[in-house]
């Protein structure tokens, strides 16, 4: 089964999480994680916290004015430095739970080679149902305009 864009099938996308951390780190281009307002919204509630108190223990307000989550030494301030693990992983940021199904890490339908570099999960374990792909790169399309 490929993934379909509505002009022809394109090869199945293959995905599967090693959970190695590594994209929750700090590398290059790839060093913000944006939180929106129905994230922190979520994280707060997850955390006891009102969400002032929320962003103002785990925020920052980028240069570009987005608020995005502190990236203490390089690393995610939610990423558990024993278990290299996300402490928030079921609520965590749309960003985070769209990747790698991002426009700029898919090029006609297959992976980019940088994606490839920068998640070793890409082109690995199950196939990922056209239908999967289309909604992750929606959620984060519309996490982009907000």
């Amino acid at each position: 089964m490929g993934v379909t864009d509505g002009k022809k099938d394109r090869p199945a996308l293959r995905f599967e999480c090693t959970q190695c951390g590594e994209c929750c780190w700090t590398r290059g281009e790839y060093a913000h994680v944006y939180v929106t307002q129905e994230d922190m919204l979520r994280m707060a509630a997850s955390a006891g916290l009102e969400t002032k108190e929320f962003r103002s223990l785990y925020t920052v307000r980028g240069d570009d004015g987005w608020v995005e989550l502190d990236f203490p030494g390089g690393r995610c301030v939610f990423l558990d430095p024993v278990t290299n693990l996300c402490q928030f992983y079921d609520v965590r940021p749309t960003q985070c739970r769209t990747f790698p199904f991002w426009p700029e890490l898919l090029r006609a339908g297959r992976w980019t080679a940088e994606a490839r570099r920068i998640c070793e999960g890409v082109g690995q374990g199950r196939e990922v149902p056209a239908d999967e792909v289309a909604e992750r790169l929606e959620t984060q399309r519309r996490a982009d305009e907000s």
